[in-house]
């Protein structure tokens, strides 16, 4: 897609991408967990079909697309089978994964938890596909192809599909649901029981980061990722207290070096670099952008799920990559800490070295240091033992000779050049929301992005191929789908204190920092359709809006304890546990099971040494108890609210027909 489409979805996209990197395609359907037993079930198993979906279930436009799905029904077989209390004849249960942002078969593989617990249960697995993946959307040319064709890639579209796949499949809705997904698909499973609790009787909602749009993130919250990721660095993560504090305090010590032209050179003979480093932000923005990509694979076995997703292939990191990061950190290098780190207000002292931090702000005596206070120090030391550390991401492939650290400007995003509108401004791009593309019904909402549209109403004419996770950009630009975050801010291990994710980008927040600093003013923006217009894409919304205010209304925000039989897995190794649902006073550092539903069937799940949706994934003998203990609470839950299911019967009737 166009430049700045990239640059939008390195800011949002629910696995950040480096800078420095360019983001490799997903392959189909390859294992997240790098050693795999035999005889462990996959695509292979399924029978593939195509349901006919239709475009658009909100408006008027007409047509339908294949949307490709997965059955495996050699589990199935009738509840009493799986020690329900049931009539003779009724089936044993759904359970139905929400795909999200990638082919398929990436979720039919490494959903375990789905196929262990449907063979105990004898249910009937589900897997559908996005709507907009590579092969499950409409026609984007000719004829076939629906005006403003892109406008129909929003969440609620696709919802909606899912609901119909189900109905479909359960004439009569005789199957108890159970709705699994993780990370985006996790936020979909949450949100399809919240909209259609008659079709799904319960969500595994896991790593499902909701809470996190401009209007629920609150300014406590804003560094909860990077909170969340630097547990992974401590001994309640698995490694040692010391390895966090040399993190926090290697930074500013290292950009002292950098200030001279003999302190990089010497950096750069130590580290053997592939060129030498040009400025005192190089290394500390290049080390310090792996720490996000390390924290969502840290699990207990090597695994090929972050790398082979924004990073160089299928290559696994190692068993607790984060742990043997740590390694390399884990020794006293002699670093003098006064002042309180927790506020960015201390100095730092190794050797020579000096350096007051007050914030953002560093005022030390690095560009006054000899070769002979360089190499004294011990700083060099520290410099190696933070490259080896990061190298645990960066030589994942085990192939680097030297390590190729750009300069530091390079690694920056070059921002979208647009100026903030007013909606009165952006209305006359616009027609009339009659006129576009339909909102999902809602009483209490603003417009969605795209009943926003272009005077013009074109069929598509794009003749390439869609590539992989095209889902999410659609999600995207459409839904104004956007996490919001800051990091530096004196409880993490990064610095200085900036706005974004931890990825080596370094936007610098004020002290007096708010929401709005990190968001920007309450202003509608010009949107990406002319991007998409180039590609023969119509449909995108001309405005867009970072506050996310549709998303948020039409979702709930953090109104959600109202709705029942949804667990919220949350793996606080994981950066994204920072952006879940949690209950007012609860929160990462509470009990495991924390009630969010006043009849405590929706909760919070916290698995301490948890990475990106553990949970989901296929046991391993290395789980960490809390893996264990959480699929068996989520079995539990799985099995009340299909019990619950058959105790109805017979039911017969749903409130809405989406076929």
């Amino acid at each position: 897609m166009a430049a700045s489409i990239v640059n939008l979805l390195a800011q949002v996209f629910l696995l950040p991408l480096l800078s420095q990197a360019v983001l490799p395609r997903r392959a189909f359907g390859v294992w997240r967990q790098a050693e795999v037993p035999p005889n462990r079930p996959s695509a292979l198993n399924c029978t593939w079909k195509t349901f006919d979906q239709r475009i658009d279930h909100f408006g008027t436009a007409k047509g339908t697309f294949k949307q490709r799905y997965c059955v495996y029904d050699k589990y199935h077989a009738d509840a009493k089978a799986a020690g329900f209390n049931a009539s003779a004849d009724s089936p044993g249960p759904m359970f139905f994964y929400c795909g999200n942002e990638s082919p398929l078969e990436e979720y039919v593989n490494n959903t375990g938890f789905m196929w262990e617990l449907g063979k105990e249960l004898h249910a009937l697995l589900v897997f559908v596909e996005h709507r907009y993946e590579p092969l499950s959307h409409p026609s984007l040319d000719g004829p076939d192809s629906p005006e403003r064709c892109f406008a129909y890639c929003t969440t609620a579209q696709a919802l909606v599909d899912y609901a119909a796949v189900i109905q479909y499949l359960n004439p009569g809705g005789r199957m108890p649901v159970t709705v699994f997904g993780g990370s985006y698909g996790g936020m979909l499973a949450g949100w399809i029981r919240m909209k259609y609790p008659g079709v799904v009787n319960g969500a595994i909602a896991a790593s499902a980061p909701i809470w996190q749009f401009a209007t629920t993130v609150e300014k406590s919250t804003l560094d909860s990722p990077a909170i969340q990721l630097s547990r992974g660095t401590t001994a309640a993560g698995g490694a040692s207290d010391r390895c966090f504090r040399n993190l926090q305090a290697a930074w500013p010590l290292l950009e002292q070096v950098g200030n001279s032209s003999i302190g990089l050179t010497l950096l750069s003979q130590r580290l053997n670099t592939c060129k030498e480093l040009t400025g005192p932000k190089d290394l500390t923005s290049w080390a310090q952008a792996c720490y996000f990509l390390l924290a969502e694979g840290n699990y207990p076995y090597p695994s090929t799920y972050i790398p082979s997703a924004v990073g160089p292939g299928y290559h696994p990191l190692p068993a607790w990559p984060m742990r043997v990061a740590c390694s390399h950190l884990d020794r006293d290098f002699g670093i003098k800490i006064e002042g309180a780190p927790e506020t960015v207000s201390y100095s730092l002292t190794l050797g020579k070295i000096h350096v007051d931090i007050d914030w953002a702000e560093a005022v030390g005596n690095g560009a006054s240091l000899s070769e002979s206070d360089i190499r004294d120090s011990g700083v060099l030391d520290l410099a190696q033992a933070i490259a080896s550390a990061s190298g645990v991401w960066y030589n994942v492939t085990q192939d680097q000779k030297c390590w190729d650290i750009p300069a530091a400007e390079s690694q920056q995003h070059s921002s979208r050049d647009r100026k903030n509108i007013s909606s009165g401004d952006a209305a006359t791009s616009t027609i009339k929301a009659s006129d576009c593309p339909a909102c999902p019904p809602c009483d209490d909402c603003p417009p969605c992005g795209v009943s926003r549209c272009e005077t013009d109403a074109k069929q598509c004419s794009h003749r390439q191929t869609l590539p992989k996770t095209f889902s999410w950009e659609g999600i995207s630009v459409n839904d104004d789908l956007s996490q919001i975050a800051a990091h530096g801010l004196g409880k993490d291990i990064f610095w200085p204190p900036s706005k974004g994710q931890p990825d080596g980008i370094h936007q610098i927040l004020p002290r007096n920092y708010t929401v709005e600093m990190v968001v920007g003013p309450h202003k509608e923006e010009p949107g990406y359709n002319s991007e998409y217009d180039a590609e023969g894409l119509y449909g995108a919304p001309t405005v867009s809006d970072p506050w996310s205010n549709w998303l948020t209304a039409y979702y709930g925000g953090r109104n959600v304890s109202h709705h029942t039989n949804i667990i919220w897995s949350n793996g606080l190794l994981d950066p994204w546990s920072g952006m879940g649902v949690y209950p007012p006073g609860g929160g990462p550092n509470g009990p495991m099971i924390q009630k969010v539903s006043e009849d405590g069937s929706s909760f919070a799940l916290l698995l301490d040494l948890g990475a990106h949706h553990l949970d989901l994934m296929f046991s391993d003998p290395r789980d960490p108890p809390c893996a264990i203990k959480a699929r068996a609470i989520e079995t539990q839950s799985i099995r009340t609210w299909s019990q619950s299911h058959y105790d109805m019967e017979p039911k017969n009737i749903q409130e809405v027909s989406f076929i």
